[in-house]
């Protein structure tokens, strides 16, 4: 080794000991903002960890009494828990309706898939042409084709044959446009 590289290494840990000297005077002048950073950082981590762990107890729960109620529809107890869970007692409600109108009208209000399907169940089993065409134009109508189909059948069953044509003009489902030509062609109404 010779000299200048002796130098530059003396050099370096002198930079090196005096920016430790000035992080050690921070950490002295900050040492309670920094313990308190550090707490609130450590309870707000287990907070979120012990939050987490009761959402999922939850979701257990009412898991669990969702599929006490499919087995025995009667259990009051697992009904009342279920009710905790609005999106799974609308799933419950929905799969229970048997085409009871009060029931899909309960599920009905509201947003989500479930109340979609909901919503075009009611308006088939009320048989409203008119309720059954705003769902099929309504944004995210999931059955959308179905309810088309269901437009086209009402139509035929009037005999207004060239309005049911047109409905089975909008129908984009390749499946269901072979059923809307089978209708039309054949005039079924069924």
């Amino acid at each position: 080794m010779d000299v200048k590289e002796i130098k530059e290494e003396i050099k370096q840990e002198e930079t090196f000991l005096l920016k430790l000297f000035q992080l050690e005077k921070l950490v002295k002048k900050y040492k309670k903002q920094l313990i308190a950073v550090v707490v609130l950082l450590l309870v707000s981590f287990f907070g979120y960890q012990i939050n987490d762990y009761l959402q999922t107890q939850k979701l257990i729960k009412t898991n669990q009494a969702y599929n006490k109620l499919l087995a025995n529809p009667a259990d009051k107890e697992a009904l009342k828990i279920l009710q905790e869970n609005k999106p799974l007692y609308k799933l419950y409600l929905l799969q229970t309706s048997n085409n009871d109108i009060n029931k899909l009208q309960k599920v009905a209000n509201g947003n989500g898939i479930v109340a979609n399907i909901a919503k075009y169940q009611l308006a088939v089993l009320k048989g409203d042409k008119k309720e059954i065409q705003n769902y099929a134009l309504s944004i995210g109508a999931i059955y959308k084709d179905l309810a088309l189909l269901n437009v086209e059948r009402l139509y035929l069953k009037e005999n207004n044959h060239k309005k049911a044509e047109e409905i089975a003009k909008q129908i984009k489902d390749e499946t269901i446009l072979n059923i809307a030509n089978g209708l039309l062609h054949y005039g079924i109404t069924k």
